[in-house]
Protein backbone atom coordinates (compact mmCIF):
# COMPACT_ATOMS: atom_id res chain seq x y z
CA UNK A 1 0.00 0.00 0.00
CA UNK A 2 2.93 2.37 0.57
CA UNK A 3 3.94 2.78 -3.08
CA UNK A 4 0.30 3.31 -4.09
CA UNK A 5 -0.11 5.98 -1.41
CA UNK A 6 3.09 7.70 -2.57
CA UNK A 7 1.99 7.62 -6.20
CA UNK A 8 -1.39 9.15 -5.32
CA UNK A 9 0.33 11.84 -3.24
CA UNK A 10 2.60 12.77 -6.15
CA UNK A 11 -0.41 12.79 -8.47
CA UNK A 12 -2.18 15.19 -6.10
CA UNK A 13 0.84 17.51 -6.03
CA UNK A 14 1.09 17.44 -9.83
CA UNK A 15 -2.61 18.16 -10.22
CA UNK A 16 -2.44 21.01 -7.70
CA UNK A 17 0.37 22.66 -9.65
CA UNK A 18 -1.45 22.07 -12.93
CA UNK A 19 -4.70 23.60 -11.70
CA UNK A 20 -2.80 26.47 -10.09
CA UNK A 21 -1.20 27.37 -13.41
CA UNK A 22 -4.41 26.89 -15.36
CA UNK A 23 -6.51 28.99 -12.96
CA UNK A 24 -3.71 31.56 -12.53
CA UNK A 25 -3.56 31.18 -8.76
CA UNK A 26 -0.96 33.29 -6.98
CA UNK A 27 1.58 30.78 -5.67
CA UNK A 28 2.00 32.21 -2.16
CA UNK A 29 -1.68 32.90 -1.61
CA UNK A 30 -3.29 29.73 -2.88
CA UNK A 31 -1.12 27.06 -4.49
CA UNK A 32 1.40 26.92 -1.65
CA UNK A 33 -1.35 26.61 0.96
CA UNK A 34 -3.12 23.83 -0.94
CA UNK A 35 0.13 21.88 -1.24
CA UNK A 36 0.88 22.38 2.45
CA UNK A 37 -2.64 21.31 3.43
CA UNK A 38 -2.25 17.95 1.74
CA UNK A 39 0.49 17.07 4.25
CA UNK A 40 -1.63 17.94 7.30
CA UNK A 41 -4.36 15.39 8.10
CA UNK A 42 -7.76 16.77 7.04
CA UNK A 43 -6.05 19.98 5.91
CA UNK A 44 -7.72 19.81 2.52
CA UNK A 45 -11.13 20.22 4.17
CA UNK A 46 -9.94 23.47 5.77
CA UNK A 47 -8.48 24.75 2.49
CA UNK A 48 -11.62 23.88 0.59
CA UNK A 49 -13.84 25.74 3.03
CA UNK A 50 -11.70 28.77 3.84
CA UNK A 51 -9.65 29.51 0.72
CA UNK A 52 -11.02 27.79 -2.36
CA UNK A 53 -14.62 28.81 -1.68
CA UNK A 54 -13.57 32.48 -2.05
CA UNK A 55 -12.05 32.00 -5.49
Amino acid sequence: MGPLHGALFLLFIFNTLSVGVEQQWKFRQTTYKVMLACIIPFGTFYIDRKILSKI
